[in-house]
């Protein structure tokens, strides 16, 4: 009888060895599939961040949204620009280190008065920030994507480093109001940036 109960109990420990043996066995099957499919995603995540940048640098051009992603500007990555976070109601502010400033702003429309004369007014009130100041442009009329425009420019000098800048001013009159491009930098640049006013204008685009 005790040797019966003996061999029932052998049997019964070799039973528990072959389970916890095939047990683990799945178990580590089991950690295998895991580690592949955390591989296999770590892996398609470095494939496609990978490719996105490739995507990225081949493309020449940054763009730059408004916060509210209403509007947006195009411009080559030559040109060094940073958007920064405005503080000035801006819609888009971009900065180089080369002192290249794009600003641009929004205004309400002012009914029963034509551009030029809105143009004209803010022309006057701008040179008056001014302590010195030359070579003020006439208004000239623009055509832009079938919207109509107008466009000022003249030299200012910065007191604080002793610097000439170029300041050319674009304002756009659409159905939702007019749009407003301040786009500035030192006029010993003016060779450099010579497309600059025509890029940003013709990248810009409303949504």
């Amino acid at each position: 009888m005790n040797e019966l109960f003996g061999y029932h109990k052998e049997l019964n420990i070799k039973k528990i060895i072959i389970a916890g043996i095939i047990i683990l066995f799945f178990i580590v099957i089991i950690v295998e599939l895991i580690g592949m499919l955390i591989h296999k995603d770590s892996y398609t995540d470095k494939v496609s961040e990978i490719r996105d940048k490739n995507i990225e640098a081949q493309n020449p051009n940054s763009v730059f949204y408004s916060e509210s992603k209403n509007v947006s500007l195009e411009l080559s990555k030559q040109y060094g620009l940073s958007q920064y976070h405005t503080t000035n109601d801006y819609l888009i502010e971009l900065r180089s280190e080369n002192n290249l400033n794009i600003f641009v702003s929004h205004r309400n429309k002012i009914e029963n008065k034509p551009l030029d004369q809105v143009v004209s007014a803010d022309l006057h009130s701008y040179i008056e920030n001014y302590a010195s100041y030359s070579n003020l442009s006439q208004i000239t009329e623009l055509n832009i994507k079938n919207y109509n425009g107008y466009t000022y420019s003249f030299h200012y000098l910065d007191s604080k480093n002793n610097t000439s800048f170029y300041l050319q001013v674009v304002w756009i009159e659409t159905d939702n109001g007019y749009y407003i491009f301040d786009i500035e930098f030192p006029l010993d640049s003016l060779n450099t940036y010579s497309n600059i006013i025509n890029d940003s204008i013709s990248s810009f685009v409303i949504y």
